[in-house]
């Protein structure tokens, strides 16, 4: 009978050392929301003009399933129905996950977001960024050294 309660101690430790996955990470509870994009590598001050002059915006959508959403919103009506009659698409998703301290892994990039690059390096499936969030701001920088910055949309 000794043996059973040594098999339910090692399925509790196995179950608690699975819940505390994550648990190092400084972003666990700061990240989920919808983020607009103030600044990126490759996003110079003519096109925030332009998207602003179209009352867009890009944003990163982080979802408490580990989803993460890229894509651009506008509150024009019209500029709306032009992202949506384009042949382009407005949002693309990927998967991330939180691992220790500031570091939060992308992976599962789609096509297009491996081909255009940016934060997430060029031609990678899977891609780590240092992730810091202080209130409504977030500052996310690449192993170059590479930084986009974004605003927590309310």
């Amino acid at each position: 009978m000794a043996f059973a309660p040594r098999k339910i101690a090692f399925v509790a430790l196995g179950a608690l050392a699975f819940a505390a996955a994550g648990c190092g990470s400084n972003n666990k509870g700061k990240i989920v929301g919808k983020w607009k994009i103030v600044s990126a590598p490759g996003m110079g001050d003519d096109e925030l003009k332009m998207m602003e002059a179209l009352k867009a915006y890009a944003f990163m959508e982080f979802k408490a399933d580990n989803t993460l959403t890229i894509g651009v919103e506008s509150s024009d009506p019209e500029f709306q129905k032009m992202l949506a009659k384009g042949g382009e698409k407005a949002t693309m998703s990927c998967k991330y996950k939180l691992n220790k301290g500031d570091e939060v892994e992308f992976y599962d990039l789609p096509k297009e977001m491996q081909e255009k690059g940016g934060m997430f390096g060029k031609n990678k499936d899977r891609a780590k960024t240092n992730v810091k969030i202080d209130g409504d701001n977030m500052t996310l920088t690449d192993d170059d050294g590479k930084t986009g910055k974004l605003t927590k949309l309310k």
